[in-house]
C-alpha cells in the first residue's frame, strides 16, 4: 500500500517549481519576439503565446506554493483502500422445526472438488419425502445451484478443509459447498439427507441470500454418522440440482 507523506508532497511541490521553468522560458522567448518582430501580426501572435505560457508557468508555481503550505498539516494519505470485511449470514428454517443443515454465506472455496454426480436441473424429484414450500415467488428458468465440493470441515475463513467423499464415523459434520446463480429471494428450495434410500432429515425454506454467490451447507445426524452410503440432495422447488454422495467408512 502506497502512502503520501508530507515529505513526498514537498518533493512534488519542488518538481512543480522546477517544471514551471520550462513554460517561463518559453514565455520570455515569446515576449522578446513580441517586441522585436518585424511585422505587427507576428508581434501580436507572439504576445498571445507569451500570455499563454506565462499563465501555465504561474499556475504551476501557485500549485507548488499551495502544496508547500498545506503539506505539513496533512495526515499521510493512503492510495489503496483496505479490503472489505466478509459478511456472514446465518438463516433459520421457516417451514419445519429447527434442523442441523445451516446455510451460511462465505467466501468462494479454493479446494479441488471431488467427483460429484450432478443431474440436469429438470431431473424429477427422486423421493416423495420432498415437500416444496408454497411460495408466491416462482423460480426462474436460469435459477440453478451447482455443487463444488464435499469436505470434513471448514476453516475460519469458510474455506473447505479435507475435501473428499469418504469420512470417518462419529459425531461430526459433513459440509457441502455450493455455488448459485439466477436465484430470487423468496423462492422455495430444499436440502435433504439420505442414508441409502432412507430419508434422514430435510429442510425446505424460502431463499434469502440474493441472486448469485457461493456458500456451504452442512449436516450432523443427532446420533452421529454411522458407516454407510449417504447422499445430500438440493432442489429448487421440485427441480433436483444435484446429488452429492459420500461414504462413512468403518472404524
Amino acid at each position: 500500500m502506497t502512502v503520501l507523506t508530507p515529505d513526498w508532497l514537498r518533493l512534488i511541490a519542488y518538481l512543480l517549481f522546477a517544471s514551471s521553468l520550462i513554460p517561463a522560458a518559453l514565455a520570455v522567448q515569446q515576449f522578446l519576439r513580441s517586441r522585436g518582430a518585424k511585422y505587427y501580426v507576428m508581434r501580436q501572435n507572439a504576445h498571445q503565446r507569451f500570455v499563454r505560457w506565462m499563465f501555465v508557468a504561474l499556475t504551476m508555481e501557485v500549485l507548488a506554493v499551495a502544496v508547500l503550505i498545506t503539506a505539513p498539516r496533512l495526515p499521510p494519505i493512503e492510495l489503496a483502500p483496505t479490503a472489505a470485511p466478509i459478511v456472514t449470514v446465518s438463516p433459520s428454517p421457516t417451514s419445519r422445526p429447527t434442523r442441523t443443515p445451516t446455510p451460511t454465506l462465505t467466501r468462494p472455496p479454493t479446494a479441488t472438488p471431488p467427483f460429484i454426480p450432478t443431474p440436469t436441473p429438470d431431473t424429477p424429484s427422486p423421493d416423495p419425502a420432498v415437500s416444496p414450500l408454497p411460495s408466491d415467488v416462482p423460480a426462474g428458468e436460469d435459477a440453478r445451484i451447482t455443487f463444488i465440493t464435499l469436505a470434513a470441515d471448514k476453516d475460519e475463513n469458510g474455506q473447505p478443509v479435507d475435501p473428499g467423499t469418504e469420512f470417518p464415523p462419529g459425531d461430526h459434520r459433513v459440509y457441502l459447498f455450493i455455488a448459485y446463480e439466477g436465484m430470487t429471494n423468496g423462492l422455495a428450495w430444499t436440502f435433504d439427507i439420505y442414508r441409502g434410500e432412507e430419508h434422514l432429515d430435510g429442510l425446505t425454506q424460502a431463499w434469502e441470500w440474493g441472486e448469485q454467490g457461493e456458500t456451504y451447507l452442512y449436516y450432523k445426524p443427532p446420533g452421529g454418522y454411522e458407516p454407510g452410503i449417504y447422499q445430500m440432495r438440493v432442489l429448487i422447488e421440485d427441480r433436483v440440482q444435484g446429488v452429492a454422495q459420500f461414504v462413512i467408512t468403518e472404524e
